[in-house]
């Protein structure tokens, strides 16, 4: 009998530990500022015509070949504020409420497909300026890949802004 109370009570320990610990936000995951969230919400599918045009330099394009072009920028930035743009990057998404929120992209040549951290959010009159990082590798895992375009996604609050900054920090 001592024993199935023991064993009820370590349970109940183990469940309480588990709610109270989940409440918390760890460092890379504290709430940023203006309800901003890396992604859409949900799942996104980008029109292939759309990858196609907005091949940054260094990456590898659709049949191989390297975009050297001096005509390909090293970074692309996106921001969308109305579904009919929306509708012209991805052929999949989730239900924004445009009157509410909106998402800025940031298009980049990276071998590494690895987790986006947001470390910073700041607003400098009009100008969005967002600070990233890349999360670090698992030990030992080998990760990397051709030069690919990659794109960091942020859905935030609806603001006034003109211009987004992206900045990648190197550890």
């Amino acid at each position: 009998m001592k024993i199935f109370f023991f064993i009820k009570l370590t349970v109940c320990i183990l469940i309480l530990l588990c709610a109270f610990s989940s409440c918390e936000t760890t460092k890379d995951e504290e709430i940023l500022p203006f309800n901003a969230i890396i992604g859409a919400g949900g799942p996104l599918t980008y029109k292939e015509d759309f990858l196609k045009a907005n091949k940054t330099y260094g990456s590898y394009n659709f049949n191989g070949n390297r975009v050297d072009d001096e005509t390909s920028p090293k970074f692309r930035t996106f921001i969308i504020t109305e579904k009919a743009r929306m509708n012209e990057i991805f052929s999949f998404y989730p239900d924004i409420d445009f009157e509410k929120d909106m998402l800025v992209m940031y298009a980049y040549t990276s071998v590494y497909n690895r987790q986006q951290i947001i470390k910073s959010i700041t607003i400098d009159n009009k100008n969005l300026i967002i600070e990233f990082k890349i999360a670090d590798a698992k030990p030992g895992y080998k990760d990397a890949s051709m030069p690919q375009t990659r794109f960091l996604v942020v859905r935030m609050n609806k603001l006034d802004i003109d211009t987004v900054e992206f900045t990648l920090l190197i550890p």
